[in-house]
């Protein structure tokens, strides 16, 4: 017996009257008014989980009050569980290994997030490096060199992230001077006419600016760089960084790994990603 019809039960009157029989169509009439109200029921009791990653019936909803962009192949438990890292996040200090924790929980799992301290030249991962270099180690365990089936000669270098991507919206003029519109795709004739509005537009799109920005010349800006990738070597005396191994992230899932940095990094610092999609 459901909770809904236990309710029902005990507001009937007492009496013989009122106790249907098993099966009966009274006993029916009162099975769905308790299945319609047990329906309610669920759809109020739900409420309380609203905002919870794991239980929550307006999954989608969240995650775009949060900025989350689900990836294409997600499914719905891995969709929950990145969600949860972003809800309860706790206000930290910017420390490499916070931020590097929240992209494992993301689930980018086996990324690193390597601080420049002792600060060296960023260029050397960011503008030149090379994908495998003659001695590596290969996926099929021999030695990359000349004739190995996965060895690859390509030099590659990082990607800088230091904001997100900046828009701006633009008027979609339908006019533009020394022409006229005499169809939807047609301009001829000089400007004349009663129709003819300096700055007439339609509507307006959407355009992405594109801010390239440069490595600081001055070491002093250095310190304040981390780099995000797969393992690296730091050196045993003065704990240089000296190699960055390239982390391997699907394509589909970029935007969400550099909103998770963005996240979480500090204001103030740049990344590098020491990243390759495939």
């Amino acid at each position: 017996m459901s909770l809904s019809r236990a309710v029902l039960n005990s507001l009937l009157p007492q009496g013989q009257f009122w106790t249907p029989a098993a099966q009966s169509d009274y006993d029916k009439l009162l099975n769905g008014i308790a299945d319609n109200s047990e329906s309610v029921y669920q759809v109020l009791k739900s409420l309380a989980d609203i905002r919870s990653a794991e239980k929550t019936p307006t999954l989608e909803d969240l995650e775009k009050e949060y900025g989350i962009i689900p990836a294409t192949l997600a499914t719905e438990a891995e969709r929950r569980s990145r969600l949860e890292a972003f809800i309860y996040r706790r206000a930290g200090t910017g420390a490499w290994d916070l931020l590097q924790s929240k992209l494992r929980e993301a689930g980018f799992t086996d990324v690193y997030v390597h601080p420049n301290d002792p600060a060296v030249d960023p260029n050397i991962f960011l503008e030149q490096a090379f994908n495998m270099v003659c001695g590596d180690l290969l996926p099929g365990g021999n030695f990359a060199q000349c004739g190995e089936p996965e060895a690859i000669c390509c030099q590659v270098g990082g990607e800088l992230l230091v904001n997100g991507d900046l828009f701006k919206s633009v008027p979609r003029y339908s006019i533009q001077c020394e022409s006229r519109k005499i169809s939807p795709d047609v301009y001829t004739m000089p400007c004349a006419g009663d129709a003819i509005y300096a700055g007439d537009f339609d509507g307006y799109e959407v355009q992405m600016s594109e801010i390239e920005y440069q490595i600081p010349v001055n070491s002093g800006y250095w310190p304040l760089m981390f780099f995000v990738g797969g393992p690296a070597r730091r050196n045993a005396v003065t704990g240089e960084l000296e190699e960055i191994q390239f982390y391997t992230l699907p394509i589909e899932r970029r935007l969400e790994f550099r909103r998770t940095i963005l996240k979480f990094k500090p204001m103030y610092s740049w990344g590098g990603l020491i990243v390759v999609y495939s």
